[in-house]
């Protein structure tokens, strides 16, 4: 599965404050992150300089620092604009009905190839879906 995408539709791009492994708290990093299930990765473009700035300030012993400002804010916000604006972010859904109707199509393969656990799968991903809708996003 391709890294922008999570439940079905493209992760949105935010900016957030993470620490390393090693305790450094590093602000102003691109995160990808899905509205739907809330999981989360460094976006892949800025994933190396992360890693290596956040190594490099563990060995230096800094506790705080900025990814923008190792990077550019130019790199930042070509990260940032790969990846527009979420309908489930503006609606305040965290399912939307594309989501479901790709499930759905999918329960329907995965019956025909007769594949059962991954019938199950979906269909359990299907109730999963049913219960987000009833908590909106804020």
């Amino acid at each position: 599965m391709n890294q922008d995408f999570c439940c079905g539709l493209t992760m949105v791009a935010m900016m957030r404050s993470i620490y390393s492994e090693g305790g450094v708290l590093v602000h102003d990093v691109p995160m990808l992150v899905c509205p739907t299930c809330h999981k989360s990765h460094i976006a892949p473009d800025v994933e190396f300089d992360y890693i290596m700035h956040s190594h490099n300030c563990e060995s230096d012993r800094v506790k705080v620092t900025s990814l923008k400002d190792v990077v550019g804010y130019g790199k930042i916000d070509t990260v940032l604009k790969r990846y527009p604006d979420d309908e489930r972010i503006r609606s305040g859904r965290r399912v939307l009905p594309e989501q479901v109707d790709t499930l759905l199509d999918m329960i329907n393969v995965a019956k025909s190839l007769e594949d059962e656990a991954w019938h199950q799968e979906l269909l359990d991903q299907l109730k999963t879906f049913s219960g987000y809708n009833r908590i909106k996003l804020r």
